[in-house]
């Protein structure tokens, strides 16, 4: 018989999950607990035994997206020779550009934007759950490089910007606006973005 903890887990993930479906299809303000108590096959008070709210309950949707869509992905090898670096980046650039190109990402971003006004901390918890984690780990990534002179000194922050809008930024805003069948391939953009990146702080093979 599994563990109170475990079923306590499932439940979770259930309202997640359910929870997750009725914010993409009605948004944040039009989205009713009780259909979501009844997708997950839950009480509406157990919504609220593991959310406190239903602010919570969709920042916590937001946390589990991001989870979900942050395994997995290639790792950030800083010991990778000068002659893989493109492929290394292509690799990362792929995965980073298929993430702000997932559909449910990209929805999720929209509901962020109608609901600015009223709750401004939803977009916070993102940018610093999304944008600003995947700099820092690409800070990392760059100046552990730079240490073992795979790349120039550069000021680490302004390559891992660089590298990281150069990938999504026109994703993002054409997926936004008009969605992704206008950009090309994942692959090409992140090959592209590693051509630039090589090119303008790759340090020569010897």
């Amino acid at each position: 018989m599994p563990s109170a903890t475990a079923r306590s887990a499932r439940k979770r993930d259930a309202i997640l999950e359910a929870a997750k479906l009725a914010f993409l299809r009605h948004g944040f303000a039009a989205a009713n607990l009780d259909d979501i108590a009844v997708a997950a096959e839950v009480s509406k008070v157990t919504i609220y035994s593991h959310f406190n709210s239903k602010e919570k309950l969709f920042t916590s949707v937001l946390d589990w997206v991001i989870a979900g869509r942050s395994t997995g992905g290639p790792p950030l090898d800083p010991t990778v020779d000068v002659s893989e670096l493109h492929d290394a980046l292509t690799a990362i650039g792929v995965d980073l550009v298929q993430t702000a190109l997932d559909p449910e990402v990209l929805a999720l971003r929209r509901i962020m934007i109608a609901e600015q006004p009223r709750h401004p901390l939803f977009a916070e918890l993102w940018r610093r759950t999304t944008v600003v984690a995947a700099t820092d780990s690409l800070i990392d990534y760059f100046a552990a490089m730079q240490r073992r002179g795979t790349i120039t000194d550069a000021e680490p922050h302004a390559v891992a910007s660089q590298f990281l809008w150069m990938l999504i930024g026109d994703p993002i805003d054409s997926g936004l606006l008009f969605g992704v069948s206008r950009l090309p391939e994942a692959r090409a953009i992140a090959a592209a973005v590693a051509t630039t990146i090589v090119r303008a702080y790759g340090m020569p093979r010897e």
